[in-house]
């Protein structure tokens, strides 16, 4: 991996992170020459997520539906080309999914820093964004930081903050989801977030999940309950890697 490839940014505790400019991957070191990986937030709560595999079938049985009419008769050859549809259309709307989260993660992140960026034109981006800038100015929010690379030294996991901001007199974590509601493991990533920047000092007194898919939906996050259970959850990770270890 070229060094140009990775970003960097210095912990308060004296270590060093460095993570891909893609997104993936974090590095830590406490003398800038020996790096070892730790494992991301969203790899840790990846344990809980049920929710995808029973996404990944309703993606089947869409395109399933879509395929098969009732009394229609098939050739080998069409009956191949509807299995092999069938084990691909998760990918495809996973690659859908992705597409929109990044453009609206994009998008959210301009318009939060004040750069009046101009509104998606296509569905469901366009509702999304004008639900979130709704939400948003109708509660006074205040951007203290976004995209933000955390890291905590003590439990060893890094991950990338969406957003933390001053709203109705806290500091707030938020995490932006284009999915229909918070799901269990979001409430956990938002625990894990304000736990390491606590850890650098910032007095994070509140998180929240904003599901944004089906009009804005909003979820408190009891951030020591949460945190509590990451870590637990973060146990669990390097129990089930230790095993997989094991000859």
């Amino acid at each position: 991996m070229a060094y140009q490839d990775w970003l960097f940014k210095d912990h308060s505790s004296g270590w060093r992170i460095r993570y891909r400019r893609d997104g993936r991957g974090y590095e830590v070191s406490q003398d800038g020459h020996g790096w070892h990986p730790v494992p991301s937030v969203t790899q840790i709560t990846g344990l809980l997520n049920k929710n995808l595999h029973e996404w990944a079938v309703r993606q089947v049985v869409e395109y399933l539906k879509g395929e098969l009419v009732p009394g229609l008769v098939l050739t080998p050859e069409e009956v191949e080309r509807i299995l092999n549809g069938a084990s691909q259309a998760h990918r495809m709307a996973s690659q859908a999914a992705a597409s929109r989260g990044t453009t609206l993660h994009t998008w959210a992140e301009a318009y939060l820093k004040g750069h009046n960026p101009p509104w998606p034109e296509e569905e469901p981006l366009r509702s999304m964004a004008l639900g979130l800038a709704e939400w948003w100015e109708g509660n006074g929010g205040n951007r203290l930081l976004s995209e933000e690379v955390v890291f905590h030294p003590g439990h060893l996991y890094a991950g990338r903050v969406d957003l933390v901001a001053f709203l109705g007199g806290r500091v707030v974590v938020l995490d932006l989801k284009t999915s229909p509601r918070a799901y269990p493991e979001h409430l956990l990533q938002v625990g894990a977030y304000a736990l390491a920047l606590r850890e650098e000092g910032l007095p994070v007194d509140g998180g929240l999940v904003l599901a944004l898919r089906e009009g804005l939906s909003v979820a408190e996050v009891p951030l020591d309950e949460a945190a509590e259970a990451f870590l637990g959850l973060r146990r669990a990770f390097d129990f089930l890697r230790a095993l997989k270890a094991i000859p």
